[in-house]
Protein backbone atom coordinates (compact mmCIF):
# COMPACT_ATOMS: atom_id res chain seq x y z
CA UNK A 1 0.00 0.00 0.00
CA UNK A 2 1.29 3.57 -0.66
CA UNK A 3 -0.13 6.29 1.21
CA UNK A 4 -0.14 9.85 0.72
CA UNK A 5 -0.92 12.03 3.83
CA UNK A 6 -1.47 15.90 3.11
CA UNK A 7 -1.72 19.08 5.02
CA UNK A 8 -1.57 22.80 3.80
CA UNK A 9 1.32 22.75 6.28
CA UNK A 10 2.63 21.78 9.77
CA UNK A 11 0.63 24.52 11.93
CA UNK A 12 3.17 24.65 14.83
CA UNK A 13 3.58 22.34 18.31
CA UNK A 14 0.50 20.83 19.80
CA UNK A 15 -1.33 20.19 16.33
CA UNK A 16 -3.67 17.18 17.02
CA UNK A 17 -3.72 17.00 13.22
CA UNK A 18 -0.19 17.27 12.47
CA UNK A 19 0.43 14.43 15.01
CA UNK A 20 -2.09 12.49 13.69
CA UNK A 21 -0.61 12.35 9.68
CA UNK A 22 2.78 12.07 11.28
CA UNK A 23 2.05 8.91 13.12
CA UNK A 24 -0.24 7.35 11.38
CA UNK A 25 3.12 8.13 8.38
CA UNK A 26 5.92 6.45 10.81
CA UNK A 27 4.24 3.51 11.93
CA UNK A 28 2.86 2.53 8.67
CA UNK A 29 6.62 2.86 7.01
CA UNK A 30 8.19 0.51 9.92
CA UNK A 31 5.28 -2.00 9.08
CA UNK A 32 5.93 -2.39 5.91
CA UNK A 33 3.94 0.40 3.75
CA UNK A 34 4.90 3.26 1.72
CA UNK A 35 4.09 6.44 3.34
CA UNK A 36 4.73 9.90 2.09
CA UNK A 37 3.53 13.83 2.79
CA UNK A 38 3.04 16.10 0.92
CA UNK A 39 2.68 19.91 2.00
CA UNK A 40 1.35 23.54 0.58
CA UNK A 41 4.12 25.59 2.60
CA UNK A 42 7.36 23.75 3.14
CA UNK A 43 7.97 23.24 6.96
CA UNK A 44 11.50 25.02 8.84
CA UNK A 45 14.32 23.15 8.48
CA UNK A 46 14.17 22.31 12.22
CA UNK A 47 10.56 21.49 12.61
CA UNK A 48 10.62 18.51 15.08
CA UNK A 49 7.73 16.84 12.92
CA UNK A 50 9.93 17.62 9.69
CA UNK A 51 13.35 16.12 11.72
CA UNK A 52 11.22 12.79 12.98
CA UNK A 53 10.18 12.06 9.24
CA UNK A 54 13.74 12.51 7.45
CA UNK A 55 14.79 9.99 10.42
CA UNK A 56 12.46 7.32 9.48
CA UNK A 57 12.94 7.85 5.49
CA UNK A 58 9.37 9.32 5.25
CA UNK A 59 9.50 11.46 1.88
CA UNK A 60 8.26 14.92 2.56
CA UNK A 61 7.50 17.47 -0.32
CA UNK A 62 5.90 20.69 -0.41
CA UNK A 63 4.73 22.63 -3.85
CA UNK A 64 5.34 25.98 -2.51
CA UNK A 65 8.62 27.68 -2.03
CA UNK A 66 9.81 28.56 1.12
CA UNK A 67 10.44 32.17 0.05
CA UNK A 68 6.63 32.36 -0.90
CA UNK A 69 5.31 30.48 2.28
CA UNK A 70 7.84 32.89 4.09
CA UNK A 71 6.04 35.62 2.51
CA UNK A 72 2.88 34.57 2.76
CA UNK A 73 3.30 33.91 7.00
CA UNK A 74 4.25 37.65 6.55
CA UNK A 75 1.31 38.90 5.38
CA UNK A 76 -0.53 36.62 8.19
CA UNK A 77 0.82 38.23 10.80
CA UNK A 78 -0.14 41.76 9.47
CA UNK A 79 -3.33 41.07 9.01
CA UNK A 80 -3.92 39.60 12.16
CA UNK A 81 -2.43 42.82 13.52
CA UNK A 82 -4.96 44.79 11.67
CA UNK A 83 -8.07 42.79 12.82
CA UNK A 84 -7.11 43.47 16.23
CA UNK A 85 -6.66 47.65 15.57
CA UNK A 86 -9.66 47.44 14.01
CA UNK A 87 -13.23 45.88 15.72
CA UNK A 88 -15.45 46.07 12.63
CA UNK A 89 -12.70 43.28 10.82
CA UNK A 90 -15.36 40.82 9.39
CA UNK A 91 -15.04 41.94 5.53
CA UNK A 92 -11.38 41.79 5.97
CA UNK A 93 -11.37 38.48 7.64
CA UNK A 94 -13.88 37.14 4.70
CA UNK A 95 -11.68 38.78 2.10
CA UNK A 96 -8.54 37.14 3.48
CA UNK A 97 -9.93 33.68 3.62
CA UNK A 98 -11.46 34.23 -0.09
CA UNK A 99 -8.19 35.73 -1.31
CA UNK A 100 -6.29 32.33 0.63
CA UNK A 101 -8.86 30.00 -1.39
CA UNK A 102 -7.91 31.61 -4.64
CA UNK A 103 -4.10 31.16 -3.73
CA UNK A 104 -4.24 27.54 -2.42
CA UNK A 105 -6.52 26.60 -6.19
CA UNK A 106 -3.23 27.86 -8.08
CA UNK A 107 -1.11 24.92 -6.53
CA UNK A 108 -4.10 22.26 -7.89
CA UNK A 109 -2.28 21.48 -11.27
CA UNK A 110 1.12 20.92 -9.57
CA UNK A 111 -0.46 18.44 -7.02
CA UNK A 112 -2.05 16.76 -10.14
CA UNK A 113 1.34 16.27 -11.45
CA UNK A 114 2.62 14.84 -8.35
CA UNK A 115 -0.02 12.88 -8.14
CA UNK A 116 -0.02 11.66 -11.09
CA UNK A 117 4.03 11.20 -10.88
CA UNK A 118 3.60 9.25 -7.71
CA UNK A 119 0.53 7.09 -8.04
CA UNK A 120 -0.28 6.88 -4.16
CA UNK A 121 -3.05 4.28 -3.81
CA UNK A 122 -4.70 6.26 -1.07
CA UNK A 123 -4.39 10.32 -0.30
CA UNK A 124 -5.17 10.96 3.41
CA UNK A 125 -6.31 14.86 3.77
CA UNK A 126 -6.57 16.25 7.08
CA UNK A 127 -7.49 19.80 8.32
CA UNK A 128 -10.69 21.63 7.05
CA UNK A 129 -9.02 24.65 5.19
CA UNK A 130 -8.39 25.68 2.01
CA UNK A 131 -5.43 24.31 1.56
CA UNK A 132 -7.40 20.49 2.37
CA UNK A 133 -9.94 21.67 -0.62
CA UNK A 134 -6.92 21.93 -3.30
CA UNK A 135 -5.76 18.34 -2.09
CA UNK A 136 -9.60 16.71 -2.64
CA UNK A 137 -10.33 18.37 -5.87
CA UNK A 138 -6.74 17.28 -7.18
CA UNK A 139 -6.96 13.50 -6.17
CA UNK A 140 -10.45 13.51 -7.19
CA UNK A 141 -9.35 14.92 -11.13
CA UNK A 142 -6.75 12.44 -11.49
CA UNK A 143 -8.92 9.45 -10.24
CA UNK A 144 -6.97 8.51 -6.85
CA UNK A 145 -9.33 7.66 -3.62
CA UNK A 146 -9.04 10.30 -1.38
CA UNK A 147 -10.07 10.27 2.39
CA UNK A 148 -10.87 12.97 4.83
CA UNK A 149 -10.33 13.19 8.66
CA UNK A 150 -11.94 15.29 10.83
CA UNK A 151 -9.84 15.63 13.88
CA UNK A 152 -12.50 17.47 15.77
CA UNK A 153 -16.02 18.51 15.31
CA UNK A 154 -17.45 20.05 12.10
CA UNK A 155 -18.07 23.87 12.08
CA UNK A 156 -15.62 23.87 15.43
CA UNK A 157 -14.38 25.66 16.86
CA UNK A 158 -16.63 29.00 17.07
CA UNK A 159 -15.92 31.51 14.38
CA UNK A 160 -15.33 28.80 11.80
CA UNK A 161 -18.60 28.02 10.81
CA UNK A 162 -18.06 30.02 7.36
CA UNK A 163 -14.83 28.38 6.30
CA UNK A 164 -16.44 25.50 7.18
CA UNK A 165 -19.16 25.44 5.17
CA UNK A 166 -17.44 26.15 2.36
CA UNK A 167 -15.41 23.45 3.04
CA UNK A 168 -18.17 21.08 2.75
CA UNK A 169 -18.30 21.56 -0.88
CA UNK A 170 -15.80 19.27 -1.54
CA UNK A 171 -16.99 16.56 0.64
CA UNK A 172 -19.14 14.79 -2.08
CA UNK A 173 -15.66 14.18 -3.56
CA UNK A 174 -14.16 11.70 -0.69
CA UNK A 175 -14.51 8.17 -0.96
CA UNK A 176 -15.00 8.16 2.69
CA UNK A 177 -14.72 10.56 6.06
CA UNK A 178 -12.89 9.59 8.71
CA UNK A 179 -13.33 10.61 12.50
CA UNK A 180 -11.34 9.68 15.57
CA UNK A 181 -14.16 8.27 17.97
CA UNK A 182 -17.24 6.23 17.73
CA UNK A 183 -19.27 9.77 19.79
CA UNK A 184 -17.64 12.01 17.33
CA UNK A 185 -18.72 9.65 14.09
CA UNK A 186 -22.12 10.29 15.60
CA UNK A 187 -21.83 14.10 15.83
CA UNK A 188 -20.32 14.32 12.06
CA UNK A 189 -23.12 12.69 10.71
CA UNK A 190 -25.55 14.87 12.28
CA UNK A 191 -24.03 17.95 11.64
CA UNK A 192 -23.29 16.62 7.84
CA UNK A 193 -25.96 14.62 6.88
CA UNK A 194 -25.38 14.89 3.20
CA UNK A 195 -22.23 12.43 3.96
CA UNK A 196 -22.10 8.85 4.30
CA UNK A 197 -21.61 7.95 7.77
CA UNK A 198 -18.07 8.58 9.23
CA UNK A 199 -15.77 5.74 9.77
CA UNK A 200 -13.39 6.29 12.64
CA UNK A 201 -9.85 5.65 12.61
CA UNK A 202 -8.28 6.11 16.16
CA UNK A 203 -5.44 8.40 17.26
CA UNK A 204 -2.01 6.56 17.26
CA UNK A 205 0.00 7.13 20.29
CA UNK A 206 3.64 5.80 20.99
CA UNK A 207 4.08 2.56 22.46
CA UNK A 208 5.12 3.76 26.28
CA UNK A 209 6.68 0.14 26.44
CA UNK A 210 8.34 1.44 30.06
CA UNK A 211 4.87 2.24 31.06
CA UNK A 212 5.17 1.71 35.12
CA UNK A 213 3.39 3.37 37.19
CA UNK A 214 6.02 5.79 39.38
CA UNK A 215 4.87 5.29 42.83
CA UNK A 216 5.59 8.80 44.82
CA UNK A 217 5.07 8.83 48.31
CA UNK A 218 1.77 9.58 50.08
CA UNK A 219 3.46 12.55 52.20
CA UNK A 220 4.82 13.99 48.77
CA UNK A 221 2.25 16.87 47.64
CA UNK A 222 -0.18 15.48 44.85
CA UNK A 223 0.52 16.91 41.32
CA UNK A 224 -1.82 17.82 38.77
CA UNK A 225 -0.96 18.36 35.40
CA UNK A 226 -1.96 19.81 32.72
CA UNK A 227 -0.30 20.00 28.75
CA UNK A 228 -1.95 22.02 25.65
CA UNK A 229 -2.40 25.09 24.47
CA UNK A 230 -2.62 27.59 26.75
CA UNK A 231 -5.53 29.10 24.81
CA UNK A 232 -8.98 30.26 25.91
CA UNK A 233 -11.12 26.72 24.35
CA UNK A 234 -8.30 24.30 26.36
CA UNK A 235 -9.13 26.02 29.33
CA UNK A 236 -6.40 26.12 31.96
CA UNK A 237 -7.44 29.36 33.45
CA UNK A 238 -10.78 27.06 34.53
CA UNK A 239 -8.19 24.57 35.45
CA UNK A 240 -5.89 27.63 38.02
CA UNK A 241 -9.60 28.84 39.35
CA UNK A 242 -9.86 24.86 40.40
CA UNK A 243 -7.04 24.21 41.90
CA UNK A 244 -7.26 27.68 43.62
CA UNK A 245 -10.43 26.02 45.26
CA UNK A 246 -9.03 22.95 46.13
CA UNK A 247 -5.63 24.34 47.59
CA UNK A 248 -7.81 26.28 50.06
CA UNK A 249 -9.09 22.60 51.20
CA UNK A 250 -6.26 20.52 50.54
CA UNK A 251 -2.94 22.78 50.26
CA UNK A 252 -0.73 19.66 49.22
CA UNK A 253 -1.11 20.01 45.92
CA UNK A 254 1.00 20.90 43.34
CA UNK A 255 0.27 22.23 39.41
CA UNK A 256 2.31 21.07 36.15
CA UNK A 257 1.73 22.85 33.05
CA UNK A 258 2.85 22.42 29.48
CA UNK A 259 2.51 24.22 26.93
CA UNK A 260 2.10 27.58 25.43
CA UNK A 261 -0.19 30.04 24.07
CA UNK A 262 -1.83 33.73 24.10
CA UNK A 263 -3.22 33.06 27.92
CA UNK A 264 0.45 32.28 29.69
CA UNK A 265 0.84 35.45 31.06
CA UNK A 266 -2.61 35.99 32.49
CA UNK A 267 -2.26 32.47 33.63
CA UNK A 268 1.02 33.41 35.25
CA UNK A 269 -1.03 36.59 36.95
CA UNK A 270 -3.76 34.76 38.44
CA UNK A 271 -1.46 32.45 40.06
CA UNK A 272 0.41 35.26 41.34
CA UNK A 273 -2.53 37.31 42.13
CA UNK A 274 -4.08 34.31 44.01
CA UNK A 275 -0.37 34.05 46.03
CA UNK A 276 -0.17 30.15 44.48
CA UNK A 277 2.69 30.95 42.13
CA UNK A 278 5.06 28.86 43.95
CA UNK A 279 2.71 25.67 43.50
CA UNK A 280 2.98 25.75 39.74
CA UNK A 281 5.48 24.98 37.33
CA UNK A 282 5.92 25.96 33.78
CA UNK A 283 7.73 23.36 31.13
CA UNK A 284 7.05 25.02 28.10
CA UNK A 285 6.22 22.71 24.87
CA UNK A 286 7.97 19.33 24.87
CA UNK A 287 8.77 18.01 21.95
CA UNK A 288 10.69 14.71 21.96
CA UNK A 289 9.02 11.58 23.28
CA UNK A 290 11.58 11.52 26.28
CA UNK A 291 10.33 14.98 27.23
CA UNK A 292 6.61 13.70 27.43
CA UNK A 293 7.37 10.80 29.02
CA UNK A 294 9.79 12.88 31.28
CA UNK A 295 6.52 15.33 32.49
CA UNK A 296 3.86 12.59 32.11
CA UNK A 297 5.55 10.53 34.78
CA UNK A 298 6.28 12.93 37.36
CA UNK A 299 1.91 13.72 37.83
CA UNK A 300 -0.35 11.88 39.56
CA UNK A 301 -3.45 13.05 38.18
CA UNK A 302 -3.78 14.41 34.28
CA UNK A 303 -6.20 17.32 33.66
CA UNK A 304 -7.81 18.27 30.89
CA UNK A 305 -10.60 21.46 31.11
CA UNK A 306 -11.68 21.76 27.12
CA UNK A 307 -15.01 23.97 26.28
CA UNK A 308 -14.23 22.08 22.77
CA UNK A 309 -12.34 19.05 21.84
CA UNK A 310 -11.70 15.96 19.60
CA UNK A 311 -10.13 13.52 21.05
CA UNK A 312 -7.12 14.64 22.73
CA UNK A 313 -3.51 13.60 21.79
CA UNK A 314 -2.36 14.52 25.56
CA UNK A 315 -5.23 12.60 27.16
CA UNK A 316 -3.97 8.86 25.56
CA UNK A 317 -0.56 10.17 26.63
CA UNK A 318 -1.69 10.33 30.16
CA UNK A 319 -3.14 7.22 30.05
CA UNK A 320 -0.04 5.19 28.45
CA UNK A 321 1.99 6.68 31.50
CA UNK A 322 -0.92 4.93 33.94
CA UNK A 323 -2.21 8.22 34.77
CA UNK A 324 -5.98 8.65 35.88
CA UNK A 325 -8.11 11.82 34.26
CA UNK A 326 -10.27 14.84 35.04
CA UNK A 327 -11.84 15.89 31.91
CA UNK A 328 -14.50 17.84 30.59
CA UNK A 329 -17.53 15.70 28.82
CA UNK A 330 -17.01 17.31 25.19
CA UNK A 331 -16.25 16.30 21.41
CA UNK A 332 -14.84 12.45 21.68
CA UNK A 333 -13.63 12.43 25.51
CA UNK A 334 -16.01 10.38 27.00
CA UNK A 335 -15.10 7.32 24.70
CA UNK A 336 -11.57 7.75 25.75
CA UNK A 337 -12.80 8.26 29.37
CA UNK A 338 -14.61 5.95 31.33
CA UNK A 339 -15.84 5.87 34.92
CA UNK A 340 -12.92 3.49 35.76
CA UNK A 341 -10.39 5.63 34.00
CA UNK A 342 -10.87 8.70 35.54
CA UNK A 343 -13.41 11.38 36.16
CA UNK A 344 -15.63 13.70 33.70
CA UNK A 345 -16.83 16.51 34.78
CA UNK A 346 -19.05 19.72 32.78
CA UNK A 347 -17.36 22.30 30.62
CA UNK A 348 -16.71 25.97 31.53
CA UNK A 349 -17.67 24.85 35.51
CA UNK A 350 -14.34 25.03 37.83
CA UNK A 351 -16.30 24.42 41.23
CA UNK A 352 -17.06 20.93 39.78
CA UNK A 353 -13.83 20.49 38.20
CA UNK A 354 -12.13 21.11 41.75
CA UNK A 355 -14.61 18.72 43.66
CA UNK A 356 -13.44 15.92 40.85
CA UNK A 357 -9.81 17.04 41.58
CA UNK A 358 -10.41 16.55 45.22
CA UNK A 359 -11.92 13.24 45.09
CA UNK A 360 -8.59 12.40 43.36
CA UNK A 361 -6.32 13.83 46.06
CA UNK A 362 -7.81 12.07 48.85
CA UNK A 363 -7.83 8.48 47.67
CA UNK A 364 -4.53 6.95 46.56
CA UNK A 365 -6.09 3.68 46.13
CA UNK A 366 -8.84 5.06 43.68
CA UNK A 367 -5.65 7.09 41.64
CA UNK A 368 -4.25 3.78 41.67
CA UNK A 369 -6.82 1.90 40.10
CA UNK A 370 -7.84 4.36 37.70
CA UNK A 371 -4.02 4.83 36.46
CA UNK A 372 -3.68 1.05 35.52
CA UNK A 373 -7.35 1.17 34.10
CA UNK A 374 -6.18 3.61 31.89
CA UNK A 375 -2.95 1.55 30.72
CA UNK A 376 -5.06 -1.22 29.57
CA UNK A 377 -7.57 1.34 27.75
CA UNK A 378 -4.56 2.60 25.96
CA UNK A 379 -3.16 -0.79 25.21
CA UNK A 380 -6.92 -1.64 23.85
CA UNK A 381 -7.37 1.19 21.64
CA UNK A 382 -4.29 3.24 20.47
CA UNK A 383 -1.12 1.38 20.53
CA UNK A 384 0.02 0.91 17.32
CA UNK A 385 -0.95 -2.71 17.57
CA UNK A 386 -4.45 -1.75 18.31
CA UNK A 387 -4.95 0.67 15.43
CA UNK A 388 -2.98 -0.56 12.72
CA UNK A 389 -4.80 -3.60 11.40
CA UNK A 390 -8.07 -1.35 11.27
CA UNK A 391 -5.97 1.43 9.30
CA UNK A 392 -4.51 -0.86 7.01
CA UNK A 393 -7.86 -2.76 6.55
CA UNK A 394 -9.45 0.85 6.21
CA UNK A 395 -7.51 1.76 3.53
CA UNK A 396 -7.56 -1.73 1.46
CA UNK A 397 -11.15 -0.91 1.42
CA UNK A 398 -10.98 2.01 0.37
CA UNK A 399 -8.61 1.65 -2.63
CA UNK A 400 -10.27 -1.51 -3.53
CA UNK A 401 -7.56 -3.91 -2.61
CA UNK A 402 -9.37 -5.80 -0.07
CA UNK A 403 -11.26 -7.31 -2.99
CA UNK A 404 -8.53 -8.20 -4.68
CA UNK A 405 -6.61 -10.43 -2.44
CA UNK A 406 -7.48 -12.11 1.59
CA UNK A 407 -10.99 -12.65 0.67
CA UNK A 408 -11.06 -15.14 4.30
CA UNK A 409 -9.40 -12.28 6.18
CA UNK A 410 -10.10 -11.99 10.12
CA UNK A 411 -11.90 -8.59 10.58
CA UNK A 412 -9.52 -6.20 13.00
CA UNK A 413 -10.19 -7.01 16.72
CA UNK A 414 -10.10 -2.82 17.40
CA UNK A 415 -13.73 -2.48 19.23
CA UNK A 416 -13.99 0.77 16.82
CA UNK A 417 -13.59 -1.22 13.87
CA UNK A 418 -17.21 -2.22 13.26
CA UNK A 419 -17.75 1.83 12.23
CA UNK A 420 -15.72 0.68 9.59
CA UNK A 421 -17.40 -1.85 8.41
CA UNK A 422 -21.05 -1.69 8.91
CA UNK A 423 -22.32 1.52 8.22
Amino acid sequence: MKILFCKTGFAGPISGADEVAVMYALELQRAGHSTALLLVHPPAADDILAVRLREANVPLTALASPTFSSSMATARKVAIRVMRAFKPASQLILKSRELMFNVMDRYRDACCAYLVRERPDVVHVLTPDQGAMMFIRAAHRVGVPVVYQEVGLPFHPPGFERVYERFTWVLPLCARVAVLSPLLAHETHRALPQVEFPSVLPLMSHDVRNGVQQARSAHQPVRFGFAGRLEYLKGPLQLVEAFRLLHAIEPNIELRIAGDGSQRQEIVDTLRHYGLENKCRFFGIYNRVAERSQFMGDLDVFVLPSLTEGTPNAIIEAMAHHKPIVATRVGGIPDLVSSEVGVLVPPSDPRSLSDALAKLTTDVKLRQAMGVAARKRYEELFTPQAVLPLLIDFYERVSGQSEQSNTGRISPAHPWWSFNGSH
